[in-house]
């Protein structure tokens, strides 16, 4: 059994808290939060990190799931205190701060995982699968599309999206998921071309809602064209695929779904969708496992720093 601890019990917090729930071998011992209350029997509450730090003893890793901007800080803390981290993504803000927190976890001892979890899509590890096989032959193009919604309101509610300083972006809190995939089935991704677009979140946001970007992928060259301005609500977003052999398209915000294939010798009757939409189980379960059998994990920190130097790249070619 691992024990869990989590740091930051809003919106994405919770979501982590009922996924250790419904994790075999994973225990939630402890919440970490300023407005933490509660009358669960089996979960004590901490109102500081320090508190925590200092009167904790049975914690194998803490959950961090506070602002984009705290993580570098909170994650130091925790490795400094004996503990292994799993950190909502984005790891850090910038790939220093992001480097820094693998080199306190080398220094210490423990371990390091990011929330990247749609790694665990069936239909991510199914493309995957036929990248490695040689299925699809050469790779040409890789497009990503991300045309989603966040409205007034979603940045009234929550005080720290919307700054630079906390949030970094939309890159970063909405669409990192889908970098980390291209990253997830390519050795090598770069961003060689950026331009960003502000539409409709003037005086709400201190960053862009919207862009484009180019990449290379290995020898595939690559696309995403990305906005949190859509009309109303999120329309729709995906990855295409187009290669020597094959065309492939995987959509749905999680990328559970493929929407459409032409694969050689793949029946096309076959079906790789999947009505699971929250993997955030499968991440801890992931960690139960690598933590228990001292192996590598698609989650190591290492494979965030790549994501972040992408974003890093990216903002740093469109100044």
């Amino acid at each position: 059994m691992l024990y869990f601890s989590l740091l930051g019990n809003g919106h994405i917090g919770k979501v982590h808290k009922q996924a250790i729930e419904d994790t075999e071998g994973a225990q939630l011992i402890s919440i970490i939060d300023v407005a933490s209350s509660s009358d669960e029997s089996n979960t004590v509450f901490y109102s500081s990190l320090e508190e925590f730090l200092e009167k904790d003893a049975q914690t194998d890793v803490v959950v961090i799931a506070t602002p984009n901007g705290l993580h570098k800080q909170h994650a130091i803390q925790c490795l400094k205190g004996g503990k292994h981290v799993l950190i909502e993504k984005p790891i850090a803000l910038n790939s220093q701060d992001a480097k820094e927190i693998l080199e306190v976890a080398e220094a210490t001892g423990k371990r390091v995982f990011s929330s990247m979890q749609l790694r665990f899509s069936p239909p991510v590890r199914w493309v995957k699968e036929l990248m490695e096989n040689k299925a699809l032959g050469k790779i040409y193009m890789v497009n990503i599309h991300c045309y989603w919604n966040r409205n007034k309101n979603y940045y009234n509610t929550r005080e720290w999206h919307g700054s630079n300083a906390m949030d970094g972006g939309v890159l970063f809190t909405q669409f990192s998921h889908f970098i980390d995939i291209v990253n997830y089935w390519f050795e090598e991704t770069k961003c060689t071309n950026a331009k960003f677009y502000n539409f409709n979140h003037q005086g709400i946001t201190e960053f862009a809602d919207s862009g484009k970007l180019d990449f290379q992928a290995d020898e595939a060259v690559g696309s995403m064209i990305f906005t949190t301005s859509t009309y109303e609500r999120n329309f729709k977003s995906g990855i295409e695929i187009l290669a020597e052999k094959g065309t492939i398209e995987i959509g749905d915000q999680y990328l559970n779904e493929v929407k459409f294939f032409n694969v050689e010798a793949i029946d096309s009757e076959s079906n790789h969708s999947t009505e699971t939409r929250n993997f955030h189980p499968k991440a801890i379960e992931e960690i139960v496992s690598a933590l228990e059998t001292n192996r590598a994990s698609a989650l190591d920190g290492k494979y965030a720093v790549r994501l972040v130097e992408f974003i890093e790249g990216a903002h740093e070619i469109a100044r």
